[in-house]
């Protein structure tokens, strides 16, 4: 009786241990390298195009803060330029210092802050912190030209650079201080005081 049981025991171990064999369905697969690659090159292509437009809105959300009073210039060192409009064909009026504050911004204007004084800067090179440093040079925020008929506190400081009374405004006086200094320094002269001569005054 017991041989028996060990019979059947054994003889369905073996049935259940049998080596199985599975038919799997062949796959042919054909890769269209042409077909493929296009396909691959628009998508990344896509991604960055999606990528870029998303770094320059985060850009932009980042420099524009909204009206207020608390704004200072943050640039690369350099000042930034004040101008009468709001974009870099209007005259400038003067500069602020990195890291100076601002008077109080009371909106934007293609891409610039309109201050409560009327007048306009870029709005990219303002921060609700101060920048640190400053590096003489032609400043940010479009180039910065005084001449014939500009008048404010640059053209005053420019004035006292050049020995000249400082009047605020820029005439015939001033003009011709600016080509002597010019002509005397080997620079183009024509009694506009552009970034290359602001430069070179060290202003």
């Amino acid at each position: 009786m017991e041989y028996l049981a060990y019979s059947l025991m054994d003889s369905a171990y073996a049935e259940a241990t049998r080596d199985t064999e599975f038919s799997l369905p062949e796959f042919q697969l054909k890769f269209n390298w042409n077909r493929n690659f296009k396909s691959a090159w628009l998508t990344f292509a896509s991604i960055g195009v999606l990528l870029a437009i998303l770094a320059q809105a985060q850009s932009a959300s980042a420099t524009y803060y909204g009206p207020g009073s608390n704004y200072y210039v943050r640039t690369n060192g350099s000042h930034l330029v004040v101008r009468t409009g709001p974009n870099k064909n209007y005259a400038p009026v003067a500069y602020y210092r990195n890291g100076a504050r601002l008077p109080r911004v009371v909106g934007y204007t293609n891409g610039f802050a309109k201050l409560s004084d009327g007048y306009y800067v870029a709005a990219n090179w303002i921060s609700n912190r101060p920048g640190k440093g400053y590096t003489p040079g032609p400043g940010v925020g479009g180039p910065y030209t005084l001449g014939l008929g500009s008048q404010g506190s640059a053209v005053a400081r420019l004035q006292r650079i050049l020995g000249v009374e400082p009047t605020t405004y820029y005439g015939s006086t001033t003009a011709n201080a600016v080509r002597n200094f010019q002509a005397r320094n080997g620079l183009r002269v024509d009694g506009i005081a552009g970034p290359e001569t602001l430069a070179a005054l060290g202003f």
